[in-house]
Order: C-alpha cells, then sequence, then structure tokens
C-alpha cells in the first residue's frame, strides 16, 4: 500500500518528495541541564504524548542518550534546559524526534539531590565527575494523584498516557505533594483547578481533560 502511494505521487529528481521513517513505540523523554557545555542535570524515562508518570528507564539506552546529551552540550556550548524526546527505528536504536530548550516535568524525580539547587541556580556550578551528575535515585516514582483518579473514573480515555492500577500507585508518590509544604499540593487541587472548572462552567466552554501539572484545563483546539 505504501509503494502505490509513493507513486501515486509521481516522485522524480524534477518532482521530489520527502519520505520519513516510520518509527516504533514506546517513546522516551529526556531532561537535561548544562553550563557552559557541561552536563549537569540528567534524567530518562519512558514517556507518551500525556506524560504524568515518572521513573528512571535503566538500560543501553541511558548510557546512550546520556553520552548524546553530554555531546550537544560540548559541541554547542550549552547553557540552560533541554528536554529530547526519542522513538526506537527498525534496527532498535533511539532516534530524537523532538527537542525542546525547557524544563520538563520529569524534574519531580530529582528532588532531593544534593546537587540539584547549585545546578540550577550557582552560574559557576559544574560536576567534578559524573557522580555528581544530578541524576535520580532508580527506586523514585512519581505521579499525579488526581490525574491517576480521574482517568479511574472515567472522565477521559487513557489515550497517550500511563494509567496505573492501586497497587503501582502505592509503589511511588504524589509530584506535588511533601509533609513539610502542603500548600501546592491543596492549592493546586482544592483552588486552582477547581476555580478554572468552575468558569468554564459558567461561560459554557467545552473541555477535554484536566492538565494537573500545568494546573490547566485543556480544550479542543488549544487552551
Amino acid at each position: 500500500r505504501q509503494l502505490e502511494y509513493l507513486k501515486s505521487r509521481n516522485a522524480s529528481k524534477e518532482v521530489p518528495y520527502v519520505m520519513q521513517e516510520v518509527l516504533e513505540e514506546p517513546e522516551y523523554g529526556s531532561y537535561a541541564v548544562f553550563n557552559k557545555g557541561i552536563l549537569t542535570v540528567f534524567e530518562f524515562f519512558e514517556s507518551a504524548a500525556s506524560c504524568l508518570v515518572y521513573r528512571q528507564k535503566r538500560g543501553k539506552h541511558y548510557d546512550r542518550v546520556m553520552e548524546l546529551n553530554k555531546g550537544l552540550g560540548k559541541a554547542m556550548n550549552l547553557t540552560g534546559q533541554l528536554s529530547l524526546d526519542f522513538m526506537r527505528n527498525a534496527a532498535g536504536d533511539l532516534v530524537p524526534i523532538e527537542c525542546n530548550p525547557r524544563i520538563h516535568s520529569a524534574v519531580c524525580t530529582l528532588e532531593g539531590h544534593e546537587f540539584l539547587g547549585a545546578a540550577m541556580t550557582d552560574p559557576e556550578h559544574t560536576p567534578a565527575s559524573n557522580a555528581q551528575i544530578v541524576t535520580s535515585n532508580p527506586d523514585t516514582f512519581r505521579y499525579w494523584v488526581m490525574d491517576q483518579l480521574f482517568l479511574m473514573a472515567g472522565f477521559w480515555k487513557p489515550k497517550n498516557c500511563f494509567k496505573l492500577n492501586l497497587t503501582e500507585m502505592l509503589q511511588g508518590t504524589d509530584a506535588i505533594l511533601h509533609g513539610d509544604d502542603p500548600c501546592p499540593f491543596l492549592a493546586m487541587y482544592l483552588l486552582q483547578i477547581p476555580s478554572l472548572l468552575v468558569l468554564d462552567l459558567i461561560r459554557g466552554t467545552t473541555w477535554l481533560k484536566v492538565d494537573f501539572c500545568i494546573g490547566k484545563i485543556v480544550k479542543e483546539g488549544g487552551d
């Protein structure tokens, strides 16, 4: 069928046709921070279009993607944050499919690392060794509990996201709930999201789902 489609395009040297490679699931993501070309923070994880579940993904891909980020940082003398998305080609190798120069919600897995504060705020900070690069604990498992409860309740279909069962949820923790400062958790779930839903109800606006990470209501065709 694909060959028939290509023939129908009448591709030739005079009429070029750009053919893209078909990549395979699953999707992966990486989050990195650089300072003066040096990698200071790194996380690698299984991802999805609407991902609110994070844990470190170890293995050969972890090491290769870390080396890729180190090379990018050095070659481009990067300072700042970089998020990359990957998928596998037919040979099983990861291929970058998207690049965003911004923070990623996967940063929640890095909380508590002794060098995270310096990596984010100290303009002179560079790791003295690979051991000082900020990475997550392999046992860290974070998710947004209200996102999972809304999925379980059927408010929206589990499309392009990760749906956990209760057993899996008990193995992790909420990304924003902390005993020493519960205010962000309470403000998000009791004030921010309810107020936005009430406003949409008053306007009669149709919405698709709630993004509990950013704190917004996702609507058809945009926000």
